[in-house]
């Protein structure tokens, strides 16, 4: 008990247990910044990868778009030919 009590008191001990505290907790590159900093990192990696999915996404509604503009002008804006006669459905 006593050689416990001796070892905490040396004074290199001492000093490295307060750099250690320093560093985990008062530091600009502390434990907590560092678990904030991978926190908006995992953030924003779920965000590109939801944004690919969305470029994705809207790059095939532009090809249908492209190959298929008669339809959607049908469907969008009930744009008709002359002569015909449209019934909208809901």
């Amino acid at each position: 008990m006593r050689k416990i009590g001796h070892l905490l008191l040396n004074k290199y001990v001492l000093a490295l247990s307060i750099f250690l505290v320093w560093l985990m907790f008062f530091d600009k590159n502390s434990m907590i910044t560092q678990w904030k900093l991978q926190q908006t990192v995992n953030q924003l990696e779920d965000e590109k990868s939801f944004l690919g999915e969305e470029i994705t996404r809207t790059e095939e509604l532009r090809e249908d778009l492209t190959k298929n503009q008669e339809k959607y002008a049908r469907e969008k804006f009930f744009m008709k030919k002359p002569g015909e006669q449209v019934f909208i459905i809901e």
